[in-house]
């Protein structure tokens, strides 16, 4: 009966990840074809580089690249270091991780709206530094959100990463033995030393996949840096989707010619990690 049974689940794990994949690849293949020119439901059917040459030719396609880039490695930066602080600080004062499972469970445009409430120049703190004659008035309260340095939009992809790398440390925090920890404490380690030394051995191999997984998800979203990012210059993601929601059929080839290149920074990022995973298992072996 258990092997019957251990049998069934991985046929229905292969199935599900076959279903997956198969969704995945037919969604890249229309997505590559579109953006080499062959969309017969426009009237485009013969294969070109063109737009790939008015995509990486377009002056603001750079601008779009970096700022991009820099929104996704620093907001997936700081959500780690969020997330090691949230998931220590809840582990060792044994309090329910409420505080983590919320942030996880609301959309990034829910936390978007709130941070736009509670930060912005007519938000809930700029009125109440107002009212204090902290501030004379709400253009002195410092501007976070569509100004050029995407603080907004790293803010609250680092609230929401710190959030999901919180948790993924936290489960990892409680199947290490507490004994390990009083051993340590009853020898004179340091709160510190506790961490350095016994946890985060525990969590340095995860560290570099949720850096790539909160990577991946940053630079691919387009509704918090469409929300509250700048219109110039704007993340690939939220060109793609400026492009594909434009009227002129022209412009929906260009717009899928940024989700190949976002497909393939999501691919080298995923190669890089296998690299180093790679590197990593064969020292130690």
């Amino acid at each position: 009966m258990g092997r019957r049974s251990t049998k069934l689940g991985n046929l229905l794990g292969l199935t599900g990840l076959v279903l997956i994949l198969s969704l995945i690849l037919i969604g890249f293949s229309k997505s590559l074809l579109i953006s080499f020119g062959i969309f017969k439901e426009v009237g485009l059917d013969s294969f070109t580089l063109d737009f790939y040459k008015q995509v990486l030719g377009d002056k603001t396609f750079i601008s779009s690249l970096i700022f991009s880039l820099k929104i996704s490695v620093v907001s997936s930066i700081l959500a780690i270091i969020l997330g090691m602080f949230l998931s220590y600080g809840i582990y060792t004062s044994k309090a329910y991780d409420l505080y983590l499972k919320l942030p996880v469970i609301l959309p990034h445009i829910i936390v978007a709206i709130l941070l736009v409430n509670l930060f912005a120049q007519t938000g809930v703190i700029a009125r109440v530094l107002y009212n204090l004659k902290l501030i004379d008035d709400s253009n002195s309260f410092v501007q976070i959100f569509y100004n050029k340095n995407g603080l907004g939009v790293i803010l609250s992809f680092a609230l929401k990463g710190g959030a999901y790398a919180g948790m993924v440390f936290l489960e990892i925090y409680r199947n290490i033995s507490p004994n390990q920890l009083a051993s340590a404490k009853n020898l004179g380690a340091s709160d510190f030393d506790q961490y350095r030394y016994i946890l985060f051995p525990f969590i340095r191999t995860q560290i570099l996949e949720i850096f790539i997984i909160l990577f991946n998800f940053a630079i691919s979203s387009y509704s918090v840096p469409v929300l509250i990012g700048p219109t110039s210059p704007r993340t690939l993601a939220a060109k793609s989707y400026m492009d594909f929601t434009k009227n002129s059929f022209a412009y929906k080839p260009k717009a899928f010619v940024i989700n190949v290149i976002l497909i393939i920074i999501g691919m080298l990022s995923i190669i890089i990690l296998y690299l180093i995973r790679r590197k990593d298992y064969e020292k130690n072996i």
